[in-house]
């Protein structure tokens, strides 16, 4: 086996000796030769995409791939001692080839199981959606992938213009969302100037995929909307229009619970211990400081520019899977937070930093005021913790890593009110 060669730095997991490895692109893509018939797939490409951590329990990990000059999407994942071998009985008898690929490949030396798209562990009715596409109709492509989770595809006309989007889930989310957006368009007037959202098409409890109109226009992420406050003012309006909307089965927003700063901090703390006690302070005088909020609002739960499509004046607010009930500073913080962390890697400078979330702040008092100050200095603070410092673990996203430190002091700074957020 190739030694690893990851660009950072955590403790070793006894529970996964072998993370590392799995971790490593260069090192898979030569474990990735068991796709091969005879063992022998020429792997010409392999890039790591997404990775879910579960410290001490299991790791899951997304590669885009090229085999034979064809691109593929093949998910991973590791397992404790002895349990990797199980996964792959449990799924190799309705595996579906590739051509000459195998769609699942076990690899008992790192208790991995690899799933080579549109096989998933748990997401069963994908082969079977695909398959029922009409012949005479390109085939949906794949453009958003949670495996064990959720795929998003997208239909395309003759001049790759999306026509709609189709999520497929493993259990019954896409029930769920297609419930969401049915009951936040019903409480949306379709003249709102502000807001726009997704028109749902039709659900299938066959295939427990939710099929959606596309949304045309400009992704904020497509270009650097730091640069441009009137996007930013624009992303504020829209997000004050949907906290006015109405979702009644959503459930209550519990991302930042006592519970979970501190079940946070100890798996920060166990897999980098140079940050164990600049978290757990964190994680303590968070707990003991949450603000009794009575802006209780629909919250998207996901907001990034990522989740923004601008079309004229008005702006899209796309994937509403983590809606929930909770305070509308949660919401803001979010946004501001994910600034935070630019400007804690250096790729935002504090003039920029100030410009913008000022602006996203003034489009949302546009709309409707603004949360309490010290709610929104302690969600921010909490967003920088478990959104930021915590996913840089459990996604291994190496710029957060990098400064996971500066984002633990920048969270202090900001319950300090030694950073201002307007």
């Amino acid at each position: 086996m190739i030694a690893p060669t990851l660009p950072i730095s955590l403790t070793p997991d006894p529970a996964l000796p072998s993370r590392d490895v799995l971790l490593d692109e260069t090192a898979v893509s030569h474990v990735l030769a068991a796709l091969g018939p005879d063992h022998d797939a020429h792997v010409s490409a392999c890039v790591l995409a997404r990775v879910n951590y579960q410290v001490g329990k299991s790791l899951r990990a997304t590669f885009r791939i090229v085999v034979d000059d064809q691109p593929h999407t093949i998910a991973a994942r590791m397992f404790r001692e002895g349990r990797s071998g199980d996964a792959y009985d449990r799924t190799a008898a309705r595996a579906q080839a590739c051509g000459d690929l195998h769609g699942v490949v076990h690899v008992p030396e790192l208790e991995s199981v690899f799933w080579l798209f549109p096989n998933d562990r748990k997401i069963t009715t994908l082969i079977p959606l695909l398959a029922a596409s009409p012949p005479a109709t390109e085939a949906p492509r794949l453009v958003a992938y949670a495996p064990e989770k959720s795929a998003t595809l997208v239909y395309v006309d003759s001049d790759e213009r999306p026509i709609a989007y189709a999520k497929v889930a493993a259990a019954y989310q896409a029930a769920r969302d297609y419930a969401t957006y049915n009951d936040l368009l019903a409480a949306l007037r379709p003249s709102n100037r502000w807001l726009e959202l997704p028109v749902p098409i039709a659900y299938s409890s066959e295939f427990r995929t939710m099929w959606l109109e596309a949304v045309h226009g400009r992704r904020l992420s497509d270009s650097d909307c730091t640069d441009n406050p009137d996007d930013l003012r624009a992303f504020g309006s829209a997000v004050a229009v949907f906290h006015l909307l109405s979702a009644p089965s959503a459930p209550r927003f519990g991302r930042f619970s006592s519970s979970r700063l501190v079940g946070d901090a100890a798996v920060i703390g166990s897999v980098r211990p140079d940050v164990a006690h600049a978290v757990d302070d964190l994680a303590r005088r968070l707990a003991a400081t949450v603000p009794r909020d009575d802006d209780i609002v629909c919250l998207h739960g996901d907001l990034h520019p990522k989740n923004a499509i601008r079309d004229c004046d008005r702006l899209a607010l796309i994937d509403v899977e983590d809606v929930a009930i909770g305070p509308a500073a949660a919401d803001l913080a979010s946004v501001i937070a994910g600034f935070l962390y630019l400007h804690a890697s250096g790729t935002l400078t504090r003039a920029r930093f100030s410009r913008i979330v000022g602006a996203f702040l003034t489009g949302y008092a546009d709309v409707r005021p603004l949360p309490d100050a010290g709610s929104l200095r302690w969600h921010t603070a909490a967003a920088l913790f478990i959104e930021r410092a915590s996913r840089a673990v459990t996604r291994i996203r190496p710029l957060g890593l990098a400064h996971l430190d500066r984002l633990l002091r920048d969270a202090v700074r900001v319950l300090d009110r030694e950073i201002e957020l307007s």
